[in-house]
């Protein structure tokens, strides 16, 4: 991602869109995970549930099957990869609509545990938390666009950065193709900094769009992207370019 200048900064709100099963939230933990320097985060995961998610981050981290994971996840032996889990500082919620009361409560709690509010915080999925406007029949995204006020103003308050993880419009759920900066379901790209679109060329393949970037370069259209070899059986992005050193204060 180094290479077209895409950093998530804190105090700064982003927002990752790929259709449903594309790999946004594998995408979004493992540039946690892979960071050189670990990053303190709270990952709210209304979308993923926890079995799933602790069987990518043993995969991710150790380079085993996902099928191996699960096995040792299903049957409570995460032992054996206590170590190399607890290197990284990410707690994970996983109510599956939190409301932006619950979110805050959670935000307040790692401060008071930890005295220093975390460095990111995931929102995997937005349309999960419940909040915001209401929609209507004039605006149906209404909500949307409150809470991308509401997510902006707390990564401005906490100076963590907000990661958002959301879908696409209809025409670009196969995701099999790049994604412009008008094809994010709602169109609410106003507010956040970054805003990235992810396609799959080719099922080992996982490419990352830069729409809007007020930090660097972007292409609204997102036919401009880096390539990432994924392997999904194990969780491995290789690429050079793929790391979170990238996520900067």
């Amino acid at each position: 991602m180094s290479r077209l200048g895409t950093k998530y900064l804190r105090g700064q709100l982003s927002l990752t869109v790929a259709g449903g099963g594309t790999g946004k939230s594998a995408y979004t933990l493992a540039r946690i995970l892979n960071a050189e320097t670990p990053i303190p985060c709270i990952y709210f995961s209304a979308d993923s549930s926890a079995d799933i998610q602790l069987s990518r981050a043993i995969s991710m981290l150790t380079g085993i099957e996902m099928a191996e994971s699960m096995k040792a996840v299903r049957k409570n032996n995460v032992g054996p990869y206590a170590e190399v889990l607890n290197r990284h500082p990410v707690r994970f919620n996983y109510d599956a609509a939190p409301s932006i009361d619950d979110v805050e409560r959670v935000v307040a709690a790692w401060y008071e545990l930890y005295g220093e509010d975390a460095h990111m915080i995931v929102l995997d999925n937005i349309t999960n938390i419940r909040g915001g406007t209401a929609a209507n029949d004039e605006d149906p995204f209404g909500g949307l666009e409150a809470l991308m006020d509401w997510a902006n103003d707390m990564a401005r308050t906490t100076g963590a950065h907000v990661a958002g993880l959301h879908h696409t419009t209809g025409p670009h759920n196969d995701g099999n193709s790049p994604i412009p900066m008008s094809g994010v379901k709602g169109q609410i790209t106003r507010v956040p900094a970054l805003v990235l679109t992810l396609h799959k060329p080719d099922e080992n393949t996982l490419a990352v769009s830069t729409v809007k970037n007020r930090a660097g370069r972007s292409d609204p259209s997102g036919g401009t992207f880096v390539e990432l070899e994924f392997e999904g059986s194990t969780m491995q992005f290789r690429d050079d370019a793929f790391s979170t050193a990238e996520f900067a204060s």
